[in-house]
């Protein structure tokens, strides 16, 4: 899809502590997460899901305050995910609604919903959003928020997946029709293979009415038993077409090459997992991915390349004038691609580092000619 005066308003991300993965204390997990290159997860103790994303809505608002100019108008519609009930807190409950609460913007017509596209919720909200801001003269402003955290027994941030470790984050991202932001989304395409649902179910069977036991999630296990059904190539090669065919489809609509896109931003997966799912089908090398961040953070479902254009912009990574290509992927599986054009970097620099999320090492960022 073609994006027209659609525009990122401003951007948040809200993080725990950055604990190094040799402090952790599972042996086993620890040296597994090691081994698929990561350095550290980030851990908010004591906090919320919930309570990550209103964090880095208030910087999402705050942020579109420095950026235009004036104080961001109350969003149309606020759109919340998170990726597993943990990640939520509270069944039967909207945690859209929490979010909405606590930022104060009281009742009003529109929409406060929950969405779930699992870690494809935020760039996959992002198309689902500009399509609203096509279709919707009433509506001017969405405010998309997700927030997630983990933990042990029930999601422990190592060893529960197969090449990935998990971080607790929030993010949130204003989307609007009002030029001088951050940065034009140009385009966004998507690609769906429910083929591929069962990667992540395996054999687990529905949980019956009325059960109040809930097992400890293995994705591992799970994904062992999807396996013993079928090849890893086959896994890959869907995967792959599903890349591809996403990133073509919202390059071509933006008229930008892969050559001419200076940062990919992709999922925060463990170095092998990352260059098999992401840069093998695409082609390009790491040092044009923000792998070195992500190493710091871990996956934070679909808080992670929020996060990451979060830390292009407040350290001044990104220039005007430059492209950059956003990929979300979600269990299910979906794909989304997005291609922004970044706008504006005069923003006081002092001003913005104070939104930048924490890194506990310096990212090894190629250097850029000019």
């Amino acid at each position: 899809m073609r994006c027209h005066d659609v525009h990122l308003l401003g951007f948040g991300a809200a993080l725990g502590e950055l604990v190094p993965i040799t402090s952790l204390r599972t042996r086993t997990r620890r040296h597994s997460a090691a081994a698929a290159g990561q350095r550290a997860v980030s851990v908010a103790r004591g906090q919320s899901g919930p309570q990550l994303a209103v964090r880095a809505a208030r910087h999402a608002l705050d942020t579109s305050t420095l950026l235009t100019g004036s104080p961001a108008a109350p969003p149309d519609m606020l759109l919340h995910s998170s990726i597993w009930r943990g990640g939520k807190g509270v069944d039967f409950w909207n945690a859209a609604t929490y979010v909405s609460h606590q930022l104060d913007l009281g009742a009003g017509r529109g929409l406060n919903a929950e969405l779930n596209l699992m870690s494809n919720s935020m760039i996959g909200g992002l198309e689902l959003a500009a399509s609203i801001l096509a279709g919707r003269p009433d509506h001017d402003t969405i405010l998309l928020t997700s927030g997630d955290t983990f933990g042990a027994p029930a999601f422990p941030h190592l060893g529960t997946d197969i090449g990935t470790s998990y971080g607790d984050g929030g993010a949130a991202v204003i989307l609007g029709r009002r030029p001088g932001a951050f940065a034009q989304l140009l385009a966004i395409a998507s690609y769906s293979d429910p083929t591929l649902e069962a990667l992540h179910r395996g054999d687990t069977g529905f949980s019956p009415p009325g059960s109040v036991e809930l097992a400890a999630i293995d994705l591992v296990a799970r994904k062992r038993a999807y396996l013993a059904t079928t090849t890893t190539e086959s896994v890959h090669r869907r995967n792959a077409v599903g890349v591809i065919e996403s990133v073509k489809a919202a390059t071509g609509e933006a008229g930008v090459p892969l050559d001419r896109i200076s940062w990919a931003v992709l999922p925060h997966y463990g170095k092998d997992l990352l260059a098999s799912q992401c840069l093998q089908p695409l082609g390009i090398p790491a040092d044009r991915t923000l792998c070195t961040v992500g190493d710091q953070w871990g996956h934070m479902g679909a808080a992670d390349q929020i996060a990451a254009l979060t830390h292009l912009f407040t350290r001044r990574v990104v220039r005007s004038g430059e492209h950059v290509l956003v990929l979300g992927v979600g269990v299910g599986m979906t794909w989304t691609a997005a291609v922004l054009r970044i706008d504006n970097t005069d923003t006081d620099p002092a001003a913005l580092a104070r939104f930048a999320p924490p890194l506990l090492w310096s990212p090894q960022l190629r250097q850029k000619a000019g």
